[in-house]
């Protein structure tokens, strides 16, 4: 990887840290705040709907602005919005507070992640642009570890709300970074080609014709490949906050202490980075599809096997498997994505894919609720085969497609 390639990541991929952080914190936040506030169980149910209603708001609303006023300030936006909003959560005294203030900061993390996701893609070269956005989905792997960490050694010593504020100003640090990022070439060239060529020249990228194109598009001229999208980043989100997030309750009902369930826990997600590095080798390898169909099967077949796991070692072996598999499908389809539109609703069809996920994420939870864990963890392995071998077999194989 190139020193330029290298800075592009870091500083889109410290945003995408945060966003980890904050989503994967919120679980912990809500257990010191209930105990601080007195929330009852509605209440936290209520600021959970409220973060995840913003999450599926900003997909929809900053990807469309993204293809309308340029990646750049949106991509400056979501990080302002979601920094304010954690901030403030930290002054936080009531449920009524925490809903408002989780909308708010969801709004800028839903935003956040198609539009930084486009916005790689497009700074890319074609040789390198499959595997830049499966690393720069990686940094997701690092925030949700660093969650954990912050959580198990920090709150218990200064609490949670001086976390939070010291959270919020680092994260304007990633701004900082920011700031050095160019405009997508792709998304300049129908508006000052001049600037979108130089750009282009300096990050290796190959600008194609250009084509003006509207929001119906999606559903008349890219119809197949944009249900099938919706589809997939549903499907996968239904699966993967299901499982991961009764994980740790799975483990414990084994008959697990709360000690040994967490040293479990952090063990199975160590193999979540090593999962984005052989995705991200495998992409420019054997191409977008095969790729997909290899990590959604292998998601499906480690769920059922931590599902029947007879042993704490089977129980280990396919933990880990499932965060191996199941975070470089992530990484994948946040890669593939972004190839499958046209520059000028590039944005816009990534945030309505990321909507389709939050609408999956609230979803995906209940079934554990009202089902055993067996066939929970088979319905979402279900879930996953069906998302694998549908874009095998219809999907449109991107990796020799140069971005338009």
């Amino acid at each position: 990887m190139g020193m330029r390639d290298a800075k592009l990541l870091v500083s889109a991929g410290v945003g995408w840290m945060f966003d980890a952080m904050d989503v994967l914190l919120l679980s912990y936040i809500l257990v010191a705040a209930s105990q601080e506030l007195g929330l009852t169980k509605g209440e936290i149910g209520l600021v959970i709907l409220a973060n995840n209603v913003g999450m599926l708001i900003g997909a929809l609303l900053f990807g469309k602005l993204a293809d309308i006023w340029g990646r750049k300030p949106v991509f400056m936006a979501t990080l302002a919005i979601y920094s304010v909003g954690t901030g403030l959560t930290a002054l936080a005294r009531s449920a009524s507070d925490l809903s408002l203030l989780r909308l708010l900061t969801g709004l800028g993390l839903g935003g956040e992640l198609p539009v930084t996701a486009s916005l790689m893609s497009e700074l890319s070269p074609t040789r390198h642009r499959g595997r830049n956005v499966v690393l720069l989905e990686s940094f997701w792997s690092v925030g949700s570890i660093l969650a954990a960490a912050l959580a198990y050694f920090v709150f218990p010593r200064i609490g949670w709300r001086i976390p939070l504020a010291l959270l919020s100003l680092t994260a304007l640090y990633a701004l900082v970074l920011r700031s050095a990022v160019p405009e997508s070439p792709l998304w300049l060239y129908l508006r000052d080609p001049q600037r979108a060529y130089a750009i282009a020249r300096t990050y290796g990228v190959a600008l194609g014709r250009v084509e003006r194109h509207s929001a119906r598009d999606l559903l008349t001229s890219y119809r197949q490949q944009t249900l099938l999208l919706w589809a997939t980043w549903f499907l996968l989100a239904f699966g993967y906050y299901g499982a991961f997030l009764w994980l740790p309750t799975m483990i414990a009902k084994r008959g697990f202490g709360l000690i040994t369930t967490f040293e479990y826990s952090f063990a199975m997600s160590l193999a979540q980075l090593p999962g984005y590095f052989a995705a991200a080798y495998m992409i420019e390898r054997m191409g977008r599809k095969p790729s997909l169909l290899l990590f959604f099967a292998g998601s499906a077949v480690s769920a059922i096997a931590f599902a029947a796991a007879p042993s704490a070692v089977w129980l280990l072996a396919s933990g880990a498997a499932l965060n191996f598999f199941n975070l470089g499908a992530w990484g994948l389809i946040y890669a593939y994505t972004p190839e499958s539109f046209p520059a000028d609703l590039r944005a816009t069809g990534m945030g309505s894919s990321g909507s389709m996920a939050r609408v999956g994420m609230i979803i995906g939870p209940l079934l554990p609720a009202y089902f055993s864990f067996p066939a929970a963890l088979s319905t979402y392995a279900a879930a996953w085969l069906v998302s694998g071998v549908a874009i095998y077999l219809f999907g449109r194989e991107t990796k020799i497609i140069k971005i338009e």
